[in-house]
């Protein structure tokens, strides 16, 4: 199979699956709109022996058999172990608060070791024996009472005692070492004599959680000679904590919910049990955090489920569970803790809904559908009768195989419609066959009248029927296409129309409102014109939209002014509309598919062009030459019933490749010598067939149509450049190569481009002969004659369409036009040349 054969069958398929899947979109055919809880339209019966599911029936049974599994309940590890770091972090918490913030405490400051030293004095004598070594002492101690001063004998409950293991530093002028303090935190340090700094790390691990140094005394520089033993003033540490209503007002921001006894009773544990761990007492909030943890464990020991949960709560607190410290009960403690764990406490026995749902998932499919059955003929449901679910689904289950059917149908009528497009195309419009793009626009073409008429049925019973686009495709076709195919493509979209509405009014309407628009813009030449069009092709289809609302949709008793009246207006509105934004989209079309239309012609032809532009300002003559010719070939292209805007627009832009090399060519070379005469003859052969090649080229960067372009390839056809080749015979010889002077473009193979071809001919011929001869119609006639009858002789005409009746009618044409161009004048007076 050729290729393109298998264009079309894709682009046949293509068009007919689409066309079909359009109209069958969100539709079933001969089904109605009925909505549960609406009342019946008319009374039902059933059309075929069905079974229908009760649907609304089935869900309610299957909800049952989810209401009836029992939740599926375990132990959440993960509830139990989150109280339990609550829990825990209450205390950490507290404990973390009741010691003041170190570093807002003044830093002590280490003494530095003397600079000078002192020199013997005059008449001592150094003596030679070794220096004896100095001793020096001192203590570290927990200051009980913060009085400053270490006193082991008082009667208080706590009395200063001294902290072993403390490591001090002593630093002379020749050595650095550390000692550690004793059992009594003394400790001893020898040292070669003279100054020493003495310090120790507050930091240092030894020293207890949340004690600071109570003065300066931690830091000391200390002079001891040789052999004396010295004291260093005792260094003593007292607590650092925070005030009790510091600590209250903090875990009060963090725990609102806790009792104001609660947080205070934690607050002050807290702030005792420094000095309690200090001196090696029990942490009395060890105590509470333990009791509250292996409490939490007890309660989750049993299985708490939600509703459960607010009496366990009430019961930690008004049965809180006992706490003692050392060997008393705490009744406070006890309180605390059963608050504490009555607020975080959580429900552990847990509803697991993965397992849960699963279940009630398996009970609702074991549930079997419920059915009703119906026999032909039996009634469903009474006309006012309040519609169900199942009266619906019955409706709809027990019709007849009509909906599969017309599914069917309708596909099979798309598919001979946009076959019989396609034949047409083939036998009668051949040009536009040998084109697959045309032959997809006019699928496309199709395929969006399909979608007007499926959104014209979803919005009809709130619009009217008549708001169908119709006028739209008939604009396109006939613009894009041509009269004839606007007229097919009035019929397919009536077709389309029937198919998808199953309305008789609406098809006739889109029928004859798409041909509406096909006699006012078969022959337009101005925008003007095209704005009239759409004005009288929107009467037009108001017309035709009042006659088909009157015979089709007014019944009996209505009151047909208003329904012919609303017909009208909307018909009238969209045509309008839709056949703005058709001629909009024609630009769009014309560029997708390389159409040259009337719209774009009117642009090409349009002196503003760009491209028109570049020739008048780079080649004027050749401007002037090619207005000239357009002039002729309009003339000649309506005496044969050619398109003279076409014409029109080859012959402006047919010597478009001249810009590139203006002054080679006679018409532009004004006052300068002709660079031709001292090239070769083939190379001015090759500048002048350039021009054909580089017009084509430019046609390309200014987008000028195809058709338009054919204008500059086949303007000269294949001919010989005689004047050259005539110039080279006389200096080579007969052994010169016609085909070295031919023209590269291809025969003309249009009426426009054969009319352009001659056109050309004429109007170069006329400006050299009526240059020095006088142009009386004797002259121009003979002129025509002998530039048509060259070219017929050389068979340059032989591929175009043009008959010897046209080619007559072209000739005189030719003749008229330039009689008018050359008439004669009154030679005035005095007036130069005279």
């Amino acid at each position: 199979m050729s290729r393109p054969f298998m264009v079309r069958a894709a682009i046949f398929l293509a068009t007919v699956t689409a066309t079909w899947g359009v109209l069958s979109l969100g539709t079933t055919l001969g089904a109605e709109d009925l909505e549960p809880g609406t009342p019946a339209p008319r009374t039902y019966t059933a059309q075929r022996d069905r079974t229908v599911i009760d649907s609304a029936e089935t869900e309610r049974q299957e909800q049952l058999a989810r209401e009836s599994v029992e939740p599926i309940r375990e132990r959440n590890s993960e509830v139990e172990l989150l109280v339990r770091q609550n829990v825990e972090e209450i205390f950490d918490l507290v404990a973390d608060l009741a010691v003041e913030d170190p570093s807002t405490t003044t830093p002590t400051t280490i003494p530095q070791l003397p600079t000078t030293t002192t020199e013997p004095s005059e008449g001592t004598t150094t003596s030679t024996e070794p220096a004896q070594a100095a001793l020096i002492t001192g203590r570290i101690y927990l200051d009980a009472d913060g009085n400053g001063v270490f006193d082991p004998t008082t009667g208080s409950e706590r009395t200063d005692r001294g902290l072993a293991r403390v490591p001090v530093r002593v630093e002379t002028y020749d050595d650095n070492f550390v000692v550690q303090t004793g059992a009594e935190g003394i400790w001893t340090a020898e040292i070669t004599g003279g100054a020493a700094v003495v310090s120790v790390d507050e930091s240092d691990a030894a020293i207890p959680r949340g004690f600071v140094p109570a003065g300066d005394e931690i830091d000391q520089l200390i002079e001891c000679a040789s052999g004396d033993e010295c004291v260093a003033g005792d260094m003593g540490f007292v607590p650092n904590v925070r005030p009790i209503e510091d600590i209250e007002t903090a875990l009060q921001e963090e725990y609102p919910s806790l009792s104001a006894e609660t947080l205070g009773y934690l607050a002050t544990t807290a702030s005792e049990d420094v000095i309690r761990s200090a001196f090696g007492e029990d942490p009395k909030l060890r105590v509470l955090r333990q009791a509250a943890v292996q409490q939490v464990f007890l309660e989750h020991q049993e299985e708490i489920e939600p509703d459960e949960l607010q009496d366990v709560k009430d019961r930690l607190r008004t049965s809180p569970p006992l706490v003692f410290y050392l060997g008393e009960q705490d009744p406070q403690g006890t309180q605390a803790v059963g608050e504490i764990v009555a607020h975080f406490i959580q429900d552990n026995y847990l509803i697991n809904e993965e397992k849960t749902n699963e279940l009630r998932d398996q009970a609702a499919a074991a549930v079997e559908d419920v059915t009703v059955s119906y026999v032909e003929n039996e009634e469903i449901v009474r006309e006012a009768v309040v519609l169900t679910q199942l009266d619906i689904d019955a409706i709809n289950q027990t019709r007849s195989g009509v909906t599969e059917q017309q599914s069917l149908g309708l596909l099979s009528l798309i598919a001979v419609l946009v076959g019989l497009l396609g034949l047409y195309l083939s036998r009668f419009r051949p040009e536009f066959w040998a084109r697959p793009r045309m032959v997809a626009l006019l699928g496309i073409l199709v395929l969006v009248a399909a979608g007007a008429v499926r959104g014209t049925e979803a919005v009809h019973e709130t619009t009217t029927w008549y708001v169908l686009p119709a006028v739209a495709f008939g604009f396109m076709a006939a613009i894009l296409f041509d009269q004839r195919i606007a007229v097919l493509m009035a019929l397919a979209l009536g077709v389309i129309t029937a198919a998808g509405t199953l309305d008789p009014g609406v098809t006739v309407y889109a029928s004859l409102a798409a041909m509406a628009p096909i006699p006012f813009v078969s022959s337009v030449s101005s925008r003007g014109a095209f704005r009239n069009a759409v004005i009288l092709s929107s009467m037009a289809a108001t017309a035709v939209a009042a006659s088909a609302s009157w015979f089709f949709h007014t019944a009996p008793g209505d009151e047909a002014a208003v329904v012919v009246g609303t017909s009208i207006a909307w018909a009238f509105v969209i045509s309008v509309l839709a056949s703005l934004v058709a001629i909009a989209a024609l630009q769009f079309f014309e560029t997708a598919f390389d159409i040259t239309t009337t719209l774009s012609l009117l642009d090409l032809t349009d002196r503003n062009h760009e491209a028109l532009q570049l020739i008048q300002e780079k080649a004027f003559g050749t401007f002037n030459h090619s207005l000239m010719v357009g002039t002729l070939a309009d003339a000649a292209a309506r005496a044969i019933g050619a398109n003279p805007l076409l014409a029109r627009a080859m012959a402006y832009y047919h010597d478009l490749g001249k810009t590139e090399n203006p002054t080679y060519f006679i018409e532009n070379q004004f006052g300068i010598p002709n660079p031709h005469d001292h090239l070769d003859p083939k190379e001015s052969a090759e500048i002048i067939r350039g021009h054909v090649a580089d017009g084509v080229k430019l046609a390309a960067e200014y987008k000028i149509p195809s058709e338009v372009t054919q204008g500059i390839v086949s303007h000269h056809g294949d001919g010989v450049m005689r004047f050259f080749y005539e110039k080279a015979r006389e200096k080579y010889g007969e052994d010169v190569e016609v085909d070295d002077y031919r023209h590269i473009g291809h025969k003309p193979r249009t009426a426009e481009a054969a009319i352009i071809m001659l056109a050309d001919a004429l109007e170069a011929a006329c400006r050299a002969v009526f240059q020095t001869q006088e142009p009386s119609p004797d002259a121009i006639e003979k002129v025509v004659d002998r530039i048509v009858d060259e070219k017929l002789d050389d068979g340059q005409l032989s591929e175009s369409p043009l008959t010897l009746a046209e080619l007559s009618k072209v000739r005189q044409a030719f003749l008229d036009s330039l009689k008018g161009h050359y008439h004669q004048r009154i030679a005035y007076p005095n007036f130069p040349g005279a």
